[in-house]
């Protein structure tokens, strides 16, 4: 391996890996391997966007921490590409589902636990997310196609969405 990158473990002095690992499997968290892939201009570049974009990774909501190995960068064709196995340890499902929606890897390995067990809320709660990040792709798309008027209707029509929705829960949140 080209080397091993602990970012940051946001954890008591106190305790070990293992025991904050053990307590939060036991609270509904996931340990994963994650494997993520760059490509650049230059190995540096490379090497740096990796341990740059896993420090990220450490920062989202939900990550309890991460620890990375990156791999030698390789060049092909003139194209640096190297990958990084990424050991995450995510509060819940709806984490490892927002990571993999958010950051597109190529792999998951899911450790521990051995079986995904999800409550109606969280199970909603990830169907929420896909939904959101799928409606974000949209807008995105939908922005840089559409002339300027079409593009103003459309953010029209998300608004007045966003509402229905907000009202939806609420209502839900009643009953």
């Amino acid at each position: 391996m080209f080397g091993k990158y602990p970012i940051r473990e946001n954890m008591a002095k106190e305790k070990s890996v293992d025991e904050i690992t053990d307590d939060a499997i036991r609270e509904g968290g996931y340990l994963a391997n994650v494997y993520f892939d760059l490509h650049g201009s230059t190995e540096d570049a490379v090497k740096n966007l990796m341990v740059g974009f896993i420090g990220r990774l450490t920062k989202e909501q939900g990550v309890i921490y991460a620890v990375g190995e990156i791999d030698k960068p390789e060049v092909k064709d003139g194209m640096f590409s190297t990958w990084a196995s990424v050991k995450l340890l995510a509060k819940d499902f709806s984490t490892m589902v927002r990571i993999a929606l958010q950051y597109s890897p190529i792999g998951v390995e899911i450790l521990r636990p051995q079986q995904v067990d999800l409550t109606l809320g969280e199970a909603q709660s990830v169907l929420l997310d896909i939904s959101q990040t799928s409606q974000n792709f949209t807008r995105l798309i939908m922005e840089r196609t559409l002339s300027k008027d079409d593009a103003a209707q459309y953010g029209k029509k998300m608004m007045q969405r966003a509402e229905l929705g907000k009202r939806l829960l609420e209502r839900a949140g009643k009953k």
